[in-house]
């Protein structure tokens, strides 16, 4: 490792787009320190904005999501024996974040204003709404998703 980049308690020192000491490095997951594979992933999506910002030149920054709290979430340790789901709720049950399920349903469970909800579709196929009325902004939804499919977008401001 580079003697440039910073360490405080074995662990890799980075700011809120996860640059290092080394403005070439960044670094995400349990390397800056211990938390879920959900939580590397979230890192991931911000270091690759703030990379692709800083190659394009463009100095664009990304602000930083309200902190989730974990109380609030109830989860199952991952029972590795297990190989195979049959349903998207065996799954989720035994949820170890891994990044391929696109139907937990963790995102309407976690939503405090019942914001989100799961529409089936032709066959087996479904989408995930929300009620822009019902929506706050939280965040909840972007910090619990384990692929990265939500998004905060800030609104256009009231004149």
């Amino acid at each position: 490792m580079s003697d440039d980049i910073s360490l405080k308690n074995e662990f890799i020192v980075v700011d809120e787009q996860f640059k290092t000491s080394d403005e070439r490095v960044f670094a995400i997951g349990d390397a800056v320190r211990p938390g879920l594979l959900t939580d590397a992933i979230g890192a991931g999506r911000i270091a690759a904005r703030a990379i692709d910002a800083l190659l394009k030149g463009s100095g664009e920054t990304y602000d930083k999501l309200p902190p989730i709290d974990y109380n609030r979430i109830k989860t199952e340790y991952f029972d590795s024996r297990m190989k195979s789901f049959s349903d998207p709720v065996s799954c989720a049950i035994n949820c170890a974040s891994c990044g391929a399920c696109r139907d937990c349903g963790i995102c309407e469970t976690v939503c405090p204003q019942n914001a989100i909800s799961r529409k089936a579709l032709e066959g087996e196929d479904y989408e995930y709404l929300i009620n822009a009325d019902l929506c706050i902004g939280c965040g909840f939804c972007v910090g619990v998703c384990p692929t990265g499919v939500w998004e905060i977008i800030e609104n256009t401001p009231l004149e």
